[in-house]
Order: structure tokens, then sequence, then C-alpha cells
């Protein structure tokens, strides 16, 4: 095992596998007017529960009096050490801080978090003398009339405590916000960028980022044709992806491209573009837009927006962390700052002379709007991979100020969730598979083939919904290393370096140990014959052994007679172990629709105008993405934020 192996797993262990939460998490939240502590009187005395984490049971207890939480722990010993565990005493601190369940969380430790709140809120209801069971039963109608968006807050003069003047303000520090506040701060505004979690549970950046007409992508003969990524753009999205942004993003990213892998190399980074073979054969056409990060020894969601604030910290970038964003402040039509709250809970008002550019991030971790707008994505997510901080609240804040939304919603989900192997639907107990972007064959519930297995991933998902429980299994044999190889797919799911020597995002080695995790855990089933592989996920024998063989049969012809396959990306199941996994519903990513916004990165009102002041970049934003992720435009939506959210730090220093 290599370096970078050891330090995949690490990432497993700690940011990627605590970033997941069970779609089943979805199920509790919402219901903070049933258990606020304020609401109601408390019998005195100490109420204990426990909820599934993502390793283990989560305890927490509570102890209060008529009115009040007086103290909080929160037990979760079982979780990663790195990371679940060691939230702990956070989460219990703002347990005590918020006098309810409805805490913030800790970014990378989402599933932690949601057990937390689950828990929390069944001792409130305990010590409210509410019957538990009666959190489930909210009907339909009562969750669809929860008001997502509320009214906006009313601060008043006398409520701030104090006041910070800056040229540029920029909200959010994840990926689309280091690129806004590094840009801003390279062009000599005086910028500060507040980020609500402390410096360890922001955000962080992404690992691909798409770009077109980069040094790397010309030096490598592989650039992709302009005018060809726009169209692509603009047809993946049936024609809603603003093409005046499309341009924007062909025009832009190779410039961003390039001075992000000027800054990463003098940090001692590597940032590569990806080559693949073209492929003429394939169903779905790829261009090689992506360019990747190389990690070495080191690898969290922290470490490259370091790299790039301590090249912004130089040309004089203020960091202030735990500094939440309340509302936007307007000077007539034009936002002038905003209101925040320090860690302390006092207010804080900031004059951005020049601008405020949100970079806040969607709304994946928000249960109401998750339900009022994209029922369907929670229908077909497993597993909810959201940073904790993805609220909406950039998105609340600019409607608040009178933006437009976009009026169509869409998400980012992969299908690379597993279920275990009784289980049907979602679950709320689901994993982070991998390898479930690779096209090995996979049947429904009935033992039967039902569709071409390389697709867009959330086309598998899709295919997947009209099967019986929207389940399906993906089988493979013990040869399997060998056909990830073969198949090479595109952007992350690839599991070996590219044609140019660029490194995956995961390597198959580390994944081949992910797969070890969920044959451990129980996800993944190991047999030695296929009539055993179909009784221990539940397939009748049959039917899966009758379509095995057809499988082999047209490995062996070449040719996918039955659903058009490419014939590189069939292979055999005809070596003994074989493995097995069910699998409903994806990961969910982030949500990918936002606040309308103009070729300036401008947030834009009903009628199309600019509100000026006000730039939008990131997941907050929108315009540009519906239906589907276009994911064989590898990085498309990272590079499309690091592209916009560099615009909006010139643009906001220059006024534009």
């Amino acid at each position: 095992m290599n370096n970078k192996d050891m330090s995949r797993r690490s990432f497993l262990k700690g940011a990627a596998a605590m970033g997941l939460m069970g779609v089943g998490g979805f199920a509790g939240l919402g219901r903070a007017d049933k258990v606020k502590a304020e609401e109601g009187v408390f019998t005195p005395g100490t109420y204990t529960a426990s909820a599934t984490g993502m390793m283990s049971e989560v305890t927490v207890s509570i102890t209060v009096d008529e009115s009040s939480i007086l103290s909080a722990t929160v037990n979760a010993d079982g979780e990663t050490a790195e990371i679940g565990k060691a939230a702990a005493d956070t989460l219990a601190e703002q347990i005590l801080a918020v006098q309810s369940q409805e805490i913030d969380g800790v970014t990378g430790a989402t599933r932690t978090t949601e057990a937390v709140r689950k828990a929390c809120e069944s001792c409130i209801a305990q010590a409210k003398g509410i019957d538990v069971s009666l959190l489930q039963s909210e009907s339909a109608e009562e969750e669809a009339a929860v008001d997502w968006l509320g009214a906006e807050p009313e601060i008043a003069d006398s409520e701030i405590a104090e006041t910070v003047d800056c040229d540029v303000l920029v909200v959010g520090a994840g990926h689309a916000g280091t690129f806004a506040a590094a840009a801003a701060a390279e062009s000599g505004a005086k910028t500060i960028l507040i980020e609500k979690f402390a410096h360890d549970m922001a955000s962080g950046m992404r690992d691909t980022l798409a770009a077109v007409n980069s040094k790397q992508q010309i030096e490598n003969n592989d650039n992709p044709d302009a005018k060809e990524v726009m169209k692509y753009l603009v047809d993946w999205s049936q024609g809603y992806c603003d093409r005046r942004l499309a341009k924007a993003f062909v025009e832009n990213s190779g410039e961003t491209m390039d001075w992000y892998t000027e800054v990463l190399k003098e940090q001692g980074m590597d940032f590569m573009h990806e080559v693949d073979d073209p492929k003429p054969e394939d169903n779905y056409k790829t261009l090689d837009v992506g360019h990747s990060i190389q990690y070495g020894d080191e690898y969290y969601e922290q470490l490259t927006m370091d790299k790039v604030f301590a090249y912004a910290q130089e040309k004089g970038l203020e960091i202030q962390y735990e500094t939440t964003m309340v509302k936007l402040v307007k000077d007539g039509e034009r936002v002038s700052g905003l209101i925040a709250t320090r860690a302390d809970g006092s207010y804080v008002k900031f004059n951005a002379a020049k601008g405020v550019i949100l970079c806040t991030g969607g709304y994946s971790a928000n249960d109401d709007m998750m339900k009022a707008l994209q029922p369907w994505t929670l229908e077909q997510t497993c597993i909810n991979y959201s940073k904790s901080g993805s609220k909406g609240d950039g998105i609340r804040a600019c409607l608040w100020a009178g933006a437009a939304m976009d009026t169509t919603h869409t998400s980012m989900i992969f299908e690379r969730g597993a279920i275990r192997p009784d289980a049907v639907g979602q679950t709320g107990d689901g994993r982070l598979f991998w390898m479930g972007s690779q096209p090995f064959l996979k049947v429904n519930l009935n033992g039967q083939r039902f569709m071409n297995e390389y697709m867009p991933y959330d086309y598998v998902l899709h295919a997947a919904a009209s099967q019986p429980e929207h389940t399906y299994c993906q089988v493979w044999d013990s040869n399997y290393q060998e056909y990830c190889e073969k198949f090479e797919t595109h952007g992350c799911s690839r599991l070996f370096p590219h044609k140019n020597g660029t490194a995956p995002v995961f390597s198959m080695g580390y994944v081949a140990e992910m797969n070890q995790g969920l044959i451990d855990e129980g996800f993944i089933v190991v047999a030695d014959t296929i009539e055993e592989l179909a009784e221990k996920l539940g397939l009748p024998a049959e039917n899966f052994k009758a379509t095995v063989e057809r499988y082999n049969e047209l490995a062996d012809l070449g040719e996918d007679e039955d659903f058009g396959k490419e014939a590189y990306r069939l292979s055999h199941l005809d070596t003994a172990p074989f493995y097995g996994v069910r699998q409903s519903g994806g990961y969910l990513i982030c949500t990918m629709d936002g606040i309308r916004i103009d070729e300036n990165m401008h947030a834009i009102r009903e009628d199309g105008t600019a509100i000026e002041g006000l730039y939008v970049c990131g997941d907050c934003s929108g315009s540009y993405f519906h239906g589907s992720y276009p994911n064989l435009l590898a990085g498309a939506a990272a590079g499309r934020s690091a592209t916009f959210a560099r615009m909006a730090g010139k643009n906001a220093v220059n006024e534009i």
C-alpha cells in the first residue's frame, strides 16, 4: 500500500465516511415546533436516547430543569475516532447553546450529527412528556405546509454590537468562496471572508475541476472545442442552462485552471489535466475537461483551501471563522453589506463598499427545502453526502433581498449507495459503495437484467426507479480489478491512472479496501457459486442463473445484443468467489439549483435586472444545471463554481 492509498484510507475513515447520512435522517427533522425547550415545561431530570450513527449507536443525555437544558453529553465512542467521536463534545455544546436538537452540526461528521439530532429530539420529547412515537406521525400535508423561506429577521440598530468595514465581503469558506476571496484580495481590495464554522469544519475544496483552454489541455493536444462544450451544457440541461453563462465558463475557465495550477505548484502540489482515450463507439460522449488534484501523503478537505488561503492572505485577505450570516443589508436597491452573528451570539454588521459575494452552498442538508422543492430526490437518496452548512441560508437571504430562484430544482446524485442484502428501498442505513459506477451486471430483485449498466450516474438510478422496490443488485467475480481497468470509466469513477499518468481520485487499491470494509459490515456478500450468490442476495436462483449465463454469452460474443452496452464494458461472471451488493438510490452530494444570476455573477430579480452589489456563486447559484448532472464532463460543477467565483471576485472589485 503506497502513501496515497494510506491517505485515502484515512479519508474514508474520516471526512468521507462521516460525511454520509442515511436518508432516514430526513424523517427526524422539521419538528422543532414539538420539541424546542422554550415551548413547554419540562419535568426536571435526566433523559437519555440513542440513534444510529455512521458506525455505532450514538447516545445523548440531557439534564433539564422546568424550562431549560442544564447540561448535555454525547457518547459517540463507537464512531470514527478522527471525526465522529472527536465531534461529540462540540455537538453537546451546540445542544446546550441552542437549547434544542436543531444544531448546526459538524462538517464531515454529518451522520453522527444526524444521530445526535434524532436522539436529542427524543430526549426533549421525554422531558416534555410527549410520546416519542408521535414524532414520526406527522401527516404529509403538515410537512408540505412548512414555510421553508420564512420571514426576513428584523434586527434593530441597537442590537448591533460591532461594525466592520471592507471593500469586498465573501461568505463561505468552501470551494467557490475560496476562489472568490483570493481573486478579490489579489485585485487589491480590502477583502474579508466569513465562515460559519471553525476552520477545521469549513467545507474545503473539490478534487476535480472542469475547464476549456487551459495551458495543460493545449499542451496535451486534448483541448475540447469550446462551442461543443457550450452545446453539451445547454443540451444536457434541456435548454435551461443560460447560454451566456456557458459562454462565460468556456471563455474564463482556462485562465482559472492556469492560476490554480500555479498557486498549488508554489505550495508543493500538482494539479493535472485528465487525458483519456477517445472511444467513438461510446454511447455517451465524453470531453476531456477534467483537471484533478494529485494528493501525496495528506488528504483532507481543507488542504487545498489552506494552500489558496496562504496565497491570498499574503495579498491581504482576512478570514473570520464562526461568523454566521443572518441577512443582507441594502442601501436603497443596492446590497451594501450584511448582518451576522459571532460565536457568542452577538450581532456584527459588515459594510461592503464594493460588493458581497455569497458562496454559502445549496440546501441539500435542509429537510424542509428538500421536501418542498425536491421530494423526488429524497426518494432516490440512499445516503446524504451533503456539507452540514448546506442549509440554503444564502438562497433565502437573496430571496428576502428581492432575487429570483430557479423554477426547476435538481441535485447531484451518484449511484454509489449500498443497502443491506435483505433490505429494499431507502433504509436510513446506507453506505458509500464507490464501485457502484462500474458497469458490472446489474439485476432487479427478480434476478433479471434491465439496463445498459454504463450510463450517466443518475440515469442508472432513474432506470432502477421503475423496478420492484426501486432496488437492484450489482454482481461481479474475482477478476473485477482487471475488468475495472478495462472499463476505462470517466471522471471520479475511474480507478486507474488516466492515459497521461494523472492519478484517479480514488485508486483501485483504495476502493478494494473500501469493498472489504463493506464485506466486513455485511453489505457486500461473497459466494462460491452463482446459486449461493442468488440466495445471499435474495434473488430467484433460476432466473438469476439464466441471466448470468446470458451475460456470459454476450461477453463471449463481444456484443451486447440486449441493451447495447459497449463491448469493452462487458465482463464475465465465471471465476469464484463471486460478489454482490444491493443498491437503492444513490448518494446525494449537493443541490444544483439556486439564485438566478447574470453573466457578471450578479443575483437577478424576476424581471432580469441585476441586484447591484450582490454576487452569487457555487451551489447557491442557479441558471446553469437542470434535471441531471453532466458527469461525463468531469468536474463540471466544481469548475463552474471556481471559474464564476474568480470572475465574481474580480467583478466586485471593479464594481461590474
